[in-house]
């Protein structure tokens, strides 16, 4: 199924973390993801159970760091059907050596343990995590550093295996795309993805087909 960044109340019923109200990003029939606010101070990523309708259970993901000055912040954007979940939060990653701000990166959520996905610019950029599926392919957008100007971009990155790629040189072809985020992956691998023509234009939306033989996917 494909997964926006559209939130929306919990449902009557969802049970909530203590003082906090929350909100659905995404959602397949086991399991629903999005965040929990407590208050104006905080946020964090949060993941419902729905399996069971008769007996919803809501998690906790927490948060990998605190940035100074800013209150602690999560957010879940996707999840699969095993419970794994993947999205953005604040870490410890100072930006610079003239800030205390802190990088806010993309992490997956998996068995109790919230995993730093980092940035491919290095812990000082940013990075977010949107989408995963039952083979444990992680996509989402990432800084990067061009190697010709030196100047931060934003791309959209898959996650495999432990290794972040860069998906516009990860195309059959060669770079034809510049792919500035990718916003859903199924269970095939195919992934949707935002970008513009290498040669200059305005965005377009674009799906992108994994190559080989077809899986099997879980129901």
């Amino acid at each position: 199924m494909w997964q926006g960044q559209v939130s929306t109340l919990t449902p009557a019923g969802y049970p909530q973390l203590p003082g906090a109200s929350g909100s659905i990003f995404s959602s397949n029939n086991r399991y629903a993801v999005g965040s929990s606010r407590f208050g104006d101070d905080e946020t964090h990523a949060t993941r419902w159970n729905i399996a069971n309708p008769a007996a919803i259970t809501v998690t906790d993901l927490g948060v990998l760091g605190l940035s100074p000055g800013s209150p602690p912040f999560s957010q879940a954007y996707g999840v699969n059907q095993e419970g794994e979940v993947v999205g953005v939060t604040n870490t410890e990653n100072i930006l610079g050596p003239n800030t205390m701000q802190t990088a806010s990166h993309g992490f997956f959520w998996r068995d109790g343990v919230m995993n730093d996905l980092g940035a491919i610019a290095g812990p000082g950029y940013f990075s977010s995590a949107e989408g995963i599926n039952d083979s444990h392919e992680i996509v989402g957008w990432t800084s990067t550093i061009s190697s010709i100007t030196g100047e931060v971009l934003k791309r959209a990155f898959v996650y495999i295996g432990g290794t972040t790629y860069n998906l516009t040189f990860f195309l059959v072809g060669g770079p034809t795309v510049l792919l500035s985020d990718a916003v859903s992956i199924d269970c095939q691998g195919n992934i949707a993805a935002l970008g513009t023509p290498a040669g200059g234009s305005r965005m377009h939306s674009y799906l992108l087909v994994r190559q080989g033989a077809a899986r099997t996917c879980l129901k």
